[in-house]
């Protein structure tokens, strides 16, 4: 294998399910792309050396359990030797390699390092950002046409939490209407100045997910137009890169406006992460000074004022602050309110209205826990917070705990899914062998906590095919004889979530099997009087996909169409069982139980 070898651009059939495999099994076609693409990369302060490639690399440190074996440690050796020494060279030249006792730890012994840093122990040792970041402009050339150029705006080296103001530079921002922001990352050109001008050049600058979106200021939507702004960005400690633009002041009476762009940048340094797609951001971007109303009045909620009556006014006095329907906020405003959250989370401890109150607000501001940049991070942030704990567990608490878990579950991982299922399961499994001796068995929350913990229960849909079908079986049996009305529409709402056909966020391995969805079909379609979701749940069930995998027999799907129609489902529901196809906007809010936040969909 020579040095100016490449990996295999085939995508690799394992994909299907995310996981982060190589399309390429040969690892040193991956070096040798590693190498040459930093072959000239030119360091000030680094001397170059003349009497060899600048590809070559002088030490070797193996790390990682795979290069315990020596014979694999020999073959990497081998190759490097083979790359780097000229045909008929008198010295064979071979990298120095570091010594390394135990590679399994190499890992584990840095973190435990970099927390004894973090404690003021050890020293800290940064390289600073590897990479160069632009934004894509339009610049005018000599002939006066637009071509594609990149301006530097975070340059290699700088540290995180490192900011750059970009004044000398001025640019024209459209407002009130949908505008693109492209952004590149470049890992050869290391030594371009932040404000520097250059030519697009895709060979050297790869192109990132742009975020497109609407800049407006609020309450009315201003009207499209373009002002004068500079540029200010900063690289944040939890992996993205922030972008504000300011508005240059016409007087001393008028206030600048300033919005924040946000980036998320860690796909382009860790290989098993997707990039972000920018979905949520395309719904709009406001003024900082509404965001900043916002949280001042989140901050007072929680931290300062101690009244009930405060707490329990916050939707409604928010509503008034942003000066449009809470539906209408775009998801950028709500992540901003979920961060304003997150900073006064021990107020929540005030009283229980305190704590509903800010549960509510948590998971109305982070739903469905995906669709942002970083809101991974936010939902495990939200996770470590709560730690499955309540310091006022009264009714209206519960439910909106289990409310906070239903809207952010699609964030969740799968073992987080699994510890709020299985302790329920537990309580289930004894509440029906309780009945099975005649007995009223302990699981017995009020109505509204109930309705809400089983739809809680349907939105993990990471949990295994196994519990799902358990639980499916369970929801039925209860559903049948359930006398709340409310309860027994959420327990169908669940079962269409368990059994559906098409899951609206988790991986097809752990979807229930097509016959155990076409018995709960069967079981729904059979109950004398069927909750309102009813319709819903036999959709989902019996919904088309064209994977014969997944889809119930064609015969059943007929019977469905038959009691759809029978029972005055929308016309929509027949389709999608019948024919297949994509969910309209109403149907998606069905299905995750609320509207979703603009800019974001399910499939």
């Amino acid at each position: 294998m020579s040095l100016d070898a490449r990996p295999a651009a085939r995508r690799s059939g394992f994909q299907e399910f995310g996981l982060p495999y190589a399309p390429d099994a040969a690892m040193t076609r991956y070096l040798a792309a590693f190498l040459t693409a930093h072959r000239h990369v030119a360091l000030d302060d680094v001397p170059q050396v003349a009497d060899h490639d600048p590809a070559r690399p002088d030490l070797v440190l193996f790390n990682g359990g795979f290069f315990a074996s020596d014979v694999l440690r020999a073959r990497l050796l081998e190759v490097l030797t083979e790359w780097f020494n000229a045909a008929g060279a008198i010295a064979t030249w071979r990298p120095t390699v570091l010594r390394n006792e135990r590679l399994d730890l190499a890992v584990a012994h840095g973190a435990a390092y970099y927390g004894m840093v973090r404690r003021g122990a050890g020293v800290r040792i940064a390289a600073g950002l590897a990479r160069t970041y632009y934004l894509g402009v339009a610049s005018s050339s000599a002939a006066g046409q637009d071509l594609p150029s990149a301006m530097c705006i975070v340059p290699a080296g700088i540290e995180e939490g490192a900011e750059v103001e970009l004044a000398n530079r001025q640019f024209e921002l459209s407002i009130g209407q949908p505008v693109e922001f492209p952004l590149h990352v470049s890992a050869t050109r290391l030594s371009d100045a932040a404000g520097e001008l250059l030519p697009l050049d895709p060979e050297q600058m790869t192109a990132l997910p742009p975020i497109r979106t609407v800049l407006d200021s609020g309450k009315k939507a201003a009207s499209a137009t373009s002002i004068p702004v500079r540029l200010h960005t900063r690289l944040s400690e939890i992996g993205t890169l922030e972008m504000w633009c300011g508005e240059l002041a016409a007087g001393p009476d008028v206030r600048p406006r300033r919005w924040r762009l946000q980036f998320d940048i860690r796909a382009a340094t860790e290989t098993d992460r997707a990039a972000h797609t920018g979905l949520g951001e395309q719904a709009g971007v406001l003024d900082e000074t509404v965001i900043a109303a916002c949280r001042a009045l989140i901050e007072e909620t929680f931290g300062s004022s101690k009244t009930a009556s405060a707490a329990e006014g916050l939707m409604k006095r928010l509503v008034e602050i942003v000066g449009m329907p809470r539906a209408d906020w775009p998801p950028s405003l709500l992540r901003e309110m979920w961060a304003a959250a997150m900073d006064v989370e021990a107020g929540r401890r005030r009283s229980a209205t305190h704590e509903a109150r800010w549960l509510h607000l948590v998971g109305f501001s982070l739903r469905p826990g995906y669709g942002v940049a970083l809101d991974d991070w936010r939902v495990q942030q939200t996770w470590r917070a709560l730690q499955k704990k309540l310091a006022f567990p009264t009714p209206t608490g519960r439910a909106e705990w289990w409310i906070l878990w239903r809207r952010i579950a699609g964030g969740l991982v799968a073992g987080q899914q699994r510890s709020i299922v299985e302790p329920v399961l537990a309580d289930l499994r004894a509440h029906q062998r309780a009945r099975a001796k005649g007995r009223a068995g302990e699981f017995r929350p009020g109505a509204h906590e109930a309705a809400e913990l089983w739809r809680a229960l349907g939105a993990m849909e990471l949990v295994s095919a196994g519990w799902k079908e358990e639980l499916g079986d369970m929801i039925v049996e209860f559903a049948a004889r359930e006398k709340t009305a409310t309860v027994a529409a959420a327990q169908l709402w669940a079962l269409g979530r368990i059994g559906a056909r098409q899951p609206t966020y988790g991986p097809l391995n752990v979807t229930v099997s097509p016959e155990i969805a076409a018995r709960w079909a069967k079981q729904t379609m059979a109950m004398p009087r069927p909750a309102e979701t009813a319709t819903l749940a036999v959709m989902q069930l019996c919904r088309k996909t064209d994977d014969r995998y997944r889809d119930v027999a064609q015969s059943l799907r007929d019977e469905a169409i038959g009691w759809l129609t029978t029972h005055e489902a929308p016309e929509h529901f027949v389709q999608l069982v019948g024919a297949a196809g994509q969910l309209e906007q109403q149907e998606q809010g069905l299905i995750f139980g609320e509207s979703l936040p603009h800019g974001l969909r399910i499939i």
